[in-house]
């Protein structure tokens, strides 16, 4: 969820219906999005007019010592070796395997592609149930242990958060209605790539889940989205994966979480037909020429024409075009090549 451009990987309808439920630790949670929703609106309101110096990608880890505060101890940078604790090094290893596959894959330098310093703070509150990306860090909770867990462990989860970073610098895509559900879809997209690159996993063997090794078994569901089955992941799950479905709701900045569903079963068809190196690729480029306020349509237009100049530059395979144009084709999104 980004609320207000705050992003958080646990969506809000998932944690208001856990409170319901009566996990005070949800409730909790939601409270908080509003106390530190300030800087990350700040940020973005200011983001073309901030000086952006150029620095290494420098990692830096932070202990919140378990306070509703970021940068209380500084406990591991760049170069030094594990700590004893467990999710501090997790943390490490994740946001330097992230930063590893843009600068290799795409040779993007860190997050604003001029070397931005990675800060990660662990150990953020008491039994806080989300991960957030606030438009100049990562932040993690370490989950209640009843329904969620050590969020800094999940790739998918530190993925999906930092592209909302990249996201951000290349495209800052707005975020409600359906440039907001783009701005989701991407990072699911590369959480999902992320998280098969980490595993070794190729696209037969990837379960298409984001967030499944963050919930515990109590949690109602298997994971917090699926992009081979959007909304079959939870019991609160409300993605479509067919425009049929499409929410025009209010609720949610007018379903940014929700309408993602349909793009991303777009992306997974994709990946069954080309594979997910050439997906990455032609979701990457793609994203890199969107605009702040671009919708579905316009989306597919972009991916077309990025997707034929690769395949012209023979960086793709020459059922590619088609590939895209049919999979956007079977969530009801059309539009034809010129």
């Amino acid at each position: 969820m980004c609320d207000k451009h705050h992003c958080h990987i646990v969506p809000p309808h998932i944690l208001e219906e856990l409170a319901k439920r009566g996990s005070v630790s949800c409730k909790k949670t939601l409270n908080d999005t509003r106390r530190i929703l300030h800087k990350r609106t700040t940020v973005l309101n200011n983001l073309l007019v901030r000086e952006q110096g150029t620095a290494k990608g420098n990692r830096f880890i932070y202990d919140c010592q378990n306070q509703a505060k970021q940068r209380v101890e500084l406990v591991r940078k760049e170069g030094e070796p594990n700590t004893k604790d467990t999710t501090v090094n997790s943390a490490y290893d994740t946001s330097g395997f992230v930063r590893g596959y843009f600068k290799n894959t795409f040779g993007l330098n860190s997050i604003n592609d001029k070397g931005l310093d990675i800060i990660s703070n662990v150990h953020y509150g008491t039994d806080y149930n989300n991960a957030f990306w606030d438009g100049d860090e990562m932040t993690y909770g370490d989950g209640d242990g009843i329904e969620f867990k050590n969020f800094a462990g999940g790739i998918d989860v530190v993925a999906h958060e930092l592209v909302h970073g990249i996201t951000q610098f290349l495209a800052n895509l707005e975020y409600q209605g359906q440039s907001g559900a783009l701005n989701e879809h991407f990072s699911d997209v590369f959480g999902t790539v992320v998280k098969q690159k980490y595993l070794g996993h190729d696209v037969s063997q990837a379960d298409w889940l984001i967030g499944d090794t963050v919930v515990t078994e109590k949690f109602p569901g298997i994971a917090i989205r699926s992009m081979k089955a959007p909304g079959t992941a939870n019991d609160f799950d409300k993605q479509p994966d067919h425009m049929d479905g499409f929410y025009s709701g209010p609720a949610n900045q007018q379903g940014v979480h929700i309408n993602s569903g349909i793009p991303n079963k777009a992306f997974y068809l994709s990946c069954l037909e080309i594979g997910l190196d050439q997906c990455a690729l032609i979701w990457f480029n793609t994203l890199k020429t969107l605009w702040r306020t671009a919708e579905f349509d316009d989306m597919l237009d972009v991916i077309l024409q990025v997707t034929k100049k690769l395949q012209n530059e023979e960086k793709v395979g020459n059922t590619a075009v088609k590939a895209i144009e049919n999979s956007f084709s079977s969530v009801g999104i059309s539009k034809t090549i010129v």
